[in-house]
Formats: C-alpha cells, sequence, structure tokens
C-alpha cells in the first residue's frame, strides 16, 4: 500500500498555477502540515458566512489572527497595527490610479513578505476592469504591485477564495488556490493544513530564516532551476542520442538534411521527443487508449504503449546487448503509434487529434521518406481512391 505524501496531498488539492512552494523543499526541512481535526474545521467553520452567497468571511481579520495566528503588531494596515507605509503604493499610468496593499506583513529581518490586497464583495480574482479605467483583474494588479515593490510574494483575498502569489521581479509567477469554505469541511483538511504550514504566523515570524516563507519559496524557485538546468542536459542527449540512431540507419538522408534543411531536422528531432512527452504523460493517466475497456487497454500496452516497448527493450538488452543497434521494430512501432494518434482508427479505439505534433507528413525524414516520394505515395493512395470509385459506379 502506497503512501501519499502530505504535501504533495495538499498542493495538489489547491491546484497550484506554477511554482509557488515544492513538496520537496518542504520535505526537505522536515516539514509537513499537522493533522487538522474536527475543532479545527469547527473553528474555521464558526468564521464563515451562513449560505453560499456573499464574501465567505464576514470578519477577515478574525480569520487570520484565529486561524494562522497573525498578530497586528506585525502587519501594516490592521486596526491597531502600523500603518502601511507610502513606499508600498504605487501609481497606475494607465489609469491614472493608485495601487496599495490592504495589509502588509513585517519581515523579521528587514522589510515586507507579504502584501495583501482585499477585494470587494462580488469582485472576481479574474475579473477585468474591477479597477476603474483599467483592464487588469485584481490578480494582476496584485502581480503588478508585487514587481514594482519588490516584494516577491502577496495574497489575494475575494469572495470564495484565498489566493497565495508568488511573484518575483524578473521571473514568471505562480499561485495557489484555496476555496474559503471548503477549509470548514472535513474534505479540505489536508488545505486547512497546508495552509497553516506556510501561512501560520510562527512560520512567517519566529522560524529559522530558510524555514520561513521568503526562503521556501527562494529555495523551490532554485530546486525548480535545477531540475530544469538537468533536464535540459537530459533533452540534449536525447536529440543527440535519437540524430545518431538515425543517421545510422539512414546515412544518406540524415546527411543531406543536416546540409541543406538544419533547421528542419532539428526541428523533426525535437517533435519526435515532444510526441514521447506527450504519450507519456496520456499513458501516465489513463487518456490512451481512448476505449477503456480492458481489451482496449491489453492491445494498446501489448502492441503500441511507449511504457511496455520501454519495458521490453531493457529486457532485450539484458539478453541480447551484443545486438540491440541492429533492432529496427520498435522504430517502427513508434512510428506506427504516431499515425495512430494523428488520424486515429474506424472503430474509435484511439481518437484522432488531427494537428501538427503527430502529422506523418510534418516530417518525412522520420519515416524514411522524401517530400517527393511523400507525394507520390499520396498522388497514389488518391488514384486508387479514384479507379475505385469509377469501379462501383
Amino acid at each position: 500500500m502506497s503512501v501519499i505524501d502530505p504535501n504533495a496531498e495538499w498542493i495538489g488539492n489547491v491546484q497550484p498555477t506554477g511554482l509557488v512552494v515544492a513538496a520537496n523543499v518542504l520535505a526537505g526541512h522536515g516539514l509537513n502540515p499537522a493533522e487538522q481535526t474536527r475543532a479545527d474545521s469547527e473553528t474555521v467553520r464558526a468564521l464563515l458566512s451562513d449560505g453560499e452567497d456573499g464574501p465567505a468571511l464576514v470578519d477577515p481579520w478574525s480569520f487570520f489572527a484565529q486561524v494562522l495566528g497573525w498578530r497586528e503588531a506585525q502587519v501594516a494596515g490592521t486596526v491597531n497595527g502600523p500603518a502601511v507605509p507610502a513606499d508600498l503604493s504605487i501609481r497606475i499610468e494607465e489609469s491614472a490610479a493608485d495601487l496599495a496593499p490592504h495589509w502588509a506583513v513585517t519581515d523579521p529581518d528587514t522589510g515586507w513578505q507579504l502584501l495583501v490586497r482585499l477585494e470587494d464583495a462580488g469582485v472576481e480574482p479574474d475579473q477585468r476592469g474591477a479597477l476603474r479605467d483599467w483592464e487588469a483583474t485584481p490578480h494582476q494588479q496584485l502581480e503588478r504591485l508585487l514587481r514594482e515593490t519588490g516584494v516577491p510574494a502577496g495574497l489575494l483575498l475575494t469572495d470564495n477564495e484565498l489566493r497565495i502569489v508568488h511573484a518575483p521581479r524578473g521571473e514568471t509567477s505562480g499561485w495557489l488556490k484555496f476555496p474559503l469554505r471548503s477549509l470548514g469541511e472535513v474534505g479540505g483538511r489536508p488545505m486547512l493544513g497546508g495552509l497553516k504550514l506556510i501561512l501560520s504566523s510562527f512560520r512567517l515570524h519566529n522560524d529559522a530564516p530558510n524555514r520561513r516563507l521568503t526562503g521556501l519559496l527562494k529555495e523551490s524557485r532554485e530546486a525548480q532551476a535545477e531540475v530544469s538546468t538537468k533536464l535540459a542536459a537530459q533533452v540534449l542527449g536525447a536529440l543527440h542520442e535519437l540524430l545518431r540512431g538515425l543517421h545510422s540507419a539512414d546515412r544518406s538522408r540524415i546527411e543531406t538534411l543536416a546540409a541543406s534543411r538544419p533547421g528542419h531536422l532539428y526541428e523533426g528531432l525535437l517533435t519526435a521527443l515532444l510526441r514521447l512527452v506527450f504519450l507519456l504523460y496520456a499513458e501516465d493517466r489513463d487518456l490512451i487508449p481512448s476505449r477503456v475497456d480492458g481489451e482496449a487497454r491489453a492491445l494498446y500496452d501489448q502492441g503500441y504503449g511507449v511504457r511496455s516497448l520501454y519495458s521490453r527493450l531493457l529486457d532485450d538488452a539484458a539478453r541480447y546487448p551484443d545486438t540491440m543497434d541492429e533492432r529496427r521494430g520498435a522504430w517502427a512501432r513508434l512510428l506506427a503509434l504516431f499515425r495512430l494518434v494523428h488520424r486515429g482508427d474506424s472503430t474509435g479505439w484511439i481518437k484522432g487529434r488531427g494537428g501538427k505534433l503527430f502529422d506523418p507528413d510534418a516530417f518525412p525524414f522520420l519515416q524514411g521518406q522524401t517530400r517527393r516520394s511523400l507525394r507520390l505515395r499520396q498522388q497514389s493512395c488518391q488514384m486508387g481512391a479514384s479507379c475505385a470509385f469509377l469501379i462501383c459506379c
């Protein structure tokens, strides 16, 4: 029985867009969400408004104070806290308006670590035109505020959602969405635990610097950059290996393409890798084949699946290591699968997707053909269809 990673569980539940905080970084620091109890759920539920209409939180500050343990002295803009400094307000030239946070959370060392925007009732996070004469959504407004003030992270509170936004200057943004009403339900306890894990007063102000929210956000980005660098090296290695295999199988054609159309050759090799990534993703999520009955899946796994092909090749490599370079059947199997995904089959076992990614005619050299031979084959097929039509008539 597999054990569910508690960090992966709550992060998956809040549907991350981009990168905010990585589960492996949390695990590396020994940080896991505390198991939430019925009492924790009831504390949240008592702060929620009745019914489904209007803002979920009647008093937002009570939620942050009672659930997350925030203290007014550490949050500028609250009733008994310090005032929000003027340098956290920016001028929006496009609308001749000022944009400022409602709250700003202090950093224990220096500056600010979170800016908080509390939107009016009825304003959705991705609703355009919420600010007069400016088409940006509240989410885009918060990102703009974060980038121009240099504060890397912020919170956006709307009727039904608490959104954590990470938008460091010069980098892509990421965000997590916590549905407020779900936090008071049994099914929302993993999300509530995750929210407390990263936004509790202790995490923001009292933990070691590398375990505070700002440190976790930064380390998550660095970890992603390291993974991206490794993936880039792996992709380059895969491109070289694919080129070596095609060159070995069809030396003249590949050398001619390299001399006359290097861009086309590179794009074709990269497309082949992207096809494999697409198929592996689809297989991991049971999106292929289109039919879901046992017979359809067995046929796919035995005759077409990428993962099953890889397993078979591993077995063969162990048995016949000296002759693997002489094999051709695996590539033909992949080409057949690519064609199936593009055009589908008549039974609906695999539905045709069309598009350029799997188009067999986009890069004929992958099939050992030239554009001329491809045109002749297409003309032959068209003539055959015409003759069949005349015979039937």
